[in-house]
């Protein structure tokens, strides 16, 4: 950045998982040379997300419910005493942001952006006037994938609104070798292990995971395929494990905070998503140098290139998930090789930096823009 700037960072969402981590990660690289704030609800997850930015240098911001009648107020008043030259929203779909980007246009910041982290799949008229209703302020939108960006532009939303910055991560800071992540997990060395990440929810598709099993049990006896994540789904996939006779094989660890170190007891990384934005827990598995099985949808089919760092399946089909699955793990030397080809993916296209430095170029040109206009 050209100056020292004041970012803050906002969403209202409950549960920001990981467009929080997005969020963490843009603290992370601009703390060193910006003031930056971070705006967030205290929820649990929004807890850990605030601490961490705190410790990385950021000032926070506790936001109640954004129902609440004090909601207007604290983040008004945040940003008349700490005026930001860049208020930055991070939102799943582009009318979630509960007026916070009216809120900064009254406040006087001179560039508001908005970063859409999932895919517009609604058809009701009535959600997707109230999508245009809460952009029109917006100075500029950022897609996390191409796909995404397609998606909203179907909804009526004009390219030129648009830049496109695809999610990047941080390199791992924790690493366990096999053995000791397989320890960590209750799991026997020998075993071969399917490993995902992610909440128990209808967008991640997990049930279709958990019908894969019982063909991958019958070629691979010892199999474990570990979920890592919680969410509303966690027990009914235990009683569809159970029905299936799998329960076994299924292993629902949780919320794991050391998540991605667990990584390193895995062969193949697997992701059976309904539809993503662009997955962050598919770009850290190649950053391990795990090969990924994905679905074809938006997102995941600009991360994982098909038979050179894993598989895409078609979305809703176990059984051909559990063919690719099947291939990876009845051949390690493939495994290693197309995690090797993901990891250096990884390095050519999704670090933390290149996102960083991208999403920093958008501040400058709303700003440059703004300064044209005043």
């Amino acid at each position: 950045m050209p100056a020292r700037r004041s970012i803050c960072l906002y969403t209202p969402s409950t549960d920001p998982s990981g467009m929080g981590g997005h969020m963490v990660d843009l603290v992370a690289e601009f703390a060193p040379v910006a003031e930056v704030t971070l705006m967030m609800r205290p929820t649990p997850g929004g807890r850990r997300l605030l601490d961490r930015a705190r410790l990385l240098g950021a000032r926070t911001v506790e936001l109640p419910s954004p129902r609440d009648p004090a909601f207007a107020d604290v983040v008004t008043g945040s940003l008349a005493e700490h005026p930001a030259d860049v208020f930055h929203c991070h939102v799943g779909t582009g009318c979630e942001d509960w007026d916070g980007v009216r809120l900064a246009r009254r406040a006087g910041c001179p560039a508001v952006v908005q970063t859409l982290h999932l895919p517009w799949r609604v058809h009701s008229r009535r959600k997707r006037e109230a999508l245009h209703h809460a952009i029109e302020e917006v100075d500029r939108l950022i897609a996390v994938s191409a796909g995404l960006r397609r998606s909203y532009e179907r909804a009526g939303v004009p390219p030129d609104r648009f830049t496109t910055v695809p999610n990047g991560v941080a390199p791992r800071t924790e690493w366990l070798d096999r053995g000791a992540a397989r320890a960590a997990l209750g799991l026997d060395p020998c075993r071969p292990v399917v490993l995902t990440v992610g909440r128990l929810t209808h967008m991640k598709g997990p049930w279709h995971l958990v019908d894969a099993v019982p063909g991958l049990l019958s070629r691979f006896p010892g199999l474990a395929v570990v979920f890592l994540g919680d969410g509303p789904l966690r027990e009914a996939l235990a009683r569809q494990a159970a029905d299936l006779g799998v329960e076994r094989a299924v292993v629902l660890a949780g919320h794991r905070p050391d998540a991605r170190a667990l990584l390193d007891a895995a062969d193949v990384f697997v992701l059976p998503s309904r539809h993503e934005g662009m997955p962050l827990a598919a770009l850290e598995a190649m950053e391990a140098g795990l090969p990924v099985v994905g679905t074809r949808v938006t997102g995941t089919e600009e991360v994982v290139a098909d038979g050179v760092t894993g598989a895409l399946v078609r979305y809703g089909d176990p059984a051909a998930l559990c063919a690719a699955l099947a291939r990876l793990l009845g051949d390690p030397s493939l495994g290693r090789r197309q995690g090797a080809a993901g990891r250096a993916r990884y390095l050519a296209r999704s670090t933390r930096e290149r996102m960083a430095r991208e999403t920093a170029a958008v501040y400058e040109s709303v700003l440059a823009s703004a300064a044209v206009r005043r």
